[in-house]
């Protein structure tokens, strides 16, 4: 069984999120190998406390997809204590040996602080962790750059670069990114404002979004709905629909 093949079944088995689209992982010694590995066998025939103690040996000897479950497991405390502390140290490992969504986790954590664990708000360490994401195509880490290059955090204002991050992100469908371009061209945001497109975006945004995303994109629509004039709304449902036929995949 491949690392991708046996992190896919372990997420449905485990109830994790534990993507391993785009991830590079590091050369991996075989005594690390044959430890996750076991660890594996140990999942299979229902004893998890054997597959950490076998996942934790092969994350010491710098096995990624043991550090990428480790760090899952510790965070949502599913079969072991939960963790904070050891999240991170985990999401930290995974992250320095290519693991995209590591990159991600990491940098949220960095951008929200734990004081828990005595960690402080870092824009830089942030910034460094989402490019790893984003420079694996991952929507989420991408969306995360536009913004922290809109605000500054972590780096000088930039709002070309912003743009071009969010652009990239709402190929993805992802419904964050949509929703802040729509809001930057309603308020002509360092390009020229454009109702029909800012509209559009949020259509986008509420096609696409969960629950959360899909409230945050109508908040967005029912603030700019005075600002809309006659023919802008069809206009944006068309300019929707050809974004959709676009990029809208299947």
């Amino acid at each position: 069984m491949t690392v991708r093949r046996s992190l896919a079944t372990l997420a449905a088995a485990l109830g994790l999120t534990l993507a391993v689209n785009g991830a590079v992982f590091a050369e991996t010694s075989p005594q690390a190998q044959a430890a996750y590995d076991r660890g594996l066998a140990a999942h299979r025939a229902g004893d998890l406390p054997g597959a950490v103690t076998e996942w934790e040996e092969a994350a010491k000897q710098g096995h990624v997809a043991a550090a990428w479950i480790l760090g899952n497991l510790y965070d949502k405390g599913a079969g072991v204590p939960q963790s904070d502390a050891k999240a991170y140290e985990y999401y930290l490992q995974a992250t320095r040996g290519g693991q995209p969504e590591a990159a991600v986790r990491l940098g949220r954590i960095y951008l929200d602080d734990n004081e828990a664990i005595g960690l402080k708000r870092n824009y830089e360490a942030a910034l460094k962790a989402f490019e790893v994401g984003a420079l694996a195509a991952r929507g989420d880490a991408q969306y995360y750059l536009g913004i922290m290059h809109r605000r500054g955090w972590g780096t000088s204002v930039d709002r070309t670069e912003s743009l071009r991050w969010l652009m990239l992100s709402s190929k993805k469908r992802y419904a964050p990114a949509l929703a802040e371009i729509g809001r930057i061209y309603m308020e002509g945001e360092g390009v020229e404002r454009d109702r029909a497109d800012g509209w559009a975006y949020f259509l986008l945004a509420n096609r696409y979004g969960n629950d959360e995303q899909r409230a945050e994109a109508n908040a967005y629509m029912e603030r700019y709905d005075g600002w809309m004039k006659r023919g802008e709304k069809d206009e944006a449902r068309s300019r929707a629909d050809a974004w959709v036929s676009a990029f809208g995949g299947s």
